[in-house]
């Protein structure tokens, strides 16, 4: 939606296909990061849209146990203007860039459109998609088709992208309970643990989604194992959560969310580009996939527009560009993600309930915390709109 809204506003047609009906999902990350609102600030849009739509703000991230909290990270000195994250649900932020993107001539959304397969020329060149919406089958044509389809890709599966992973150490179960007047104030940047469990609880305006840690491809025995330590775990560390616990007695009533790290040979060939999780998964501990995504779609933006109109082979350069500028990045936050990840993964099973070593040292440092949350947002690392976008040309 991001990179639509930039290259319609940029003067170019555009065809954003949504296999769904609505973007109401449940368990989508919804942490937007400072560099992100810098970002949307620059473009117009960010005072709007915090002023508008429900959210959360938060400006630390910490580890809580029963005996302290740990502080790992703090953003207040992220940003000059918007000093931390600001929790959105999607369900709310797309609908909000759909709204602004309907503004240019040039957009178009399709619900209910379903990629199924890709066109190509003579040549072998992607040339567009076929898609499935309502009865029958349909084509676009397009001088650039750009899979932003998530973990699960099927245009990287169509396009023959080789998919590699990394390894991940962790999987989630999520549950969703009501909220309640007198809850108290959960930022939902904060890991909540005690003995063999990891916690997150994220405020989604109207509910609560809990998600409970496991050891990768550890599901089945905890299913064995029941519902009770699950309910058990967040009533011991968050006891004003018990008396929505009841109705949950089965663990399939859970969502189980496999935690990827995937990492994919190339990002693009001619005529086919991929971003955000379809280019490189990422896991959703930490709740940066969006915010790389988004920087995924600003670069992508600049480097494209100027060539959408021009000869193939440099529209492939500029593809390529966008792969030689953003990779480096994601590669980093993915290789921190999986030591984090495996670290995590082995306190669960000794059932230690506080964070590394390494992470209680950044708490007890003065100032390191603050240089931990710049660094963090600077890993983002989003351009500037181009002068196109920005309409100065």
């Amino acid at each position: 939606m991001m990179l639509a809204y930039l290259l319609a506003r940029g003067g170019a047609r555009v065809t954003l296909l949504e296999s769904h009906g609505d973007f109401n999902r449940r368990f989508r990350g919804d942490s937007v990061a400072p560099a992100v609102l810098d970002y949307l600030d620059t473009l117009g849009l960010a005072e709007e849209m915090l002023t508008t739509l429900p959210h959360t703000v938060v400006s630390t991230f910490g580890w809580h146990t029963s005996e302290r909290e740990y502080t790992l990270a703090d953003y207040r000195w992220a940003s000059r203007r918007f000093p931390f994250y600001a929790l959105i649900p999607q369900a709310r932020f797309l609908p909000f860039m759909t709204g602004k993107a309907a503004a240019f001539p040039g957009f178009e959304l399709r619900m209910r459109s379903r990629a199924c397969r890709l066109l190509h020329d003579d040549d072998g060149r992607v040339q567009g998609v076929a898609y499935a919406r309502g009865d029958g089958e349909r084509r676009l044509r397009a001088r650039l088709v750009v899979g932003t389809d998530g973990r699960n890709s099927k245009l990287r599966v169509l396009g023959g992208f080789r998919a590699r992973e990394l390894g991940a150490g962790l999987d989630v179960l999520w549950h969703a309970v009501p909220k309640r007047q007198g809850d108290p104030a959960v930022s939902g940047l904060q890991l909540h643990s005690t003995a063999g469990a990891l916690l997150a609880v994220l405020d989604q305006d109207t509910d609560w989604q809990l998600g409970y840690m496991i050891p990768a491809g550890s599901y089945r025995h905890v299913r064995e194992a029941g519902a009770a330590p699950i309910t058990e775990a967040f009533t011991r560390r968050l006891p004003w959560l018990a008396d929505r616990l009841g109705t949950l007695t089965a663990v399939n009533q859970m969502t189980l969310l496999p935690v990827r790290i995937t990492s994919v040979d190339r990002w693009y060939r001619p005529g086919l580009l991929l971003l955000g999780d379809a280019a490189h998964v990422i896991s959703p501990v930490g709740g940066n996939g969006i915010n790389l995504a988004i920087a995924d779609a600003a670069a992508a933006a600049n480097l494209v527009l100027p060539h959408l109109t021009g000869a193939p082979a440099r529209l492939d350069a500029a593809c390529a560009r966008v792969e030689q500028v953003r990779r480096p990045l994601t590669d980093k936050e993915q290789r921190r993600q999986h030591r984090a990840e495996r670290s995590a993964r082995g306190r669960l099973e000794r059932g230690l309930t506080g964070p590394p070593p390494v992470l209680r040292a950044i708490t007890r440092i003065p100032g390191l915390p603050a240089l931990n949350g710049r660094q963090n947002s600077a890993l983002i690392r989003i351009p500037r709109p181009c002068a196109q976008i920005m309409g100065t040309t």
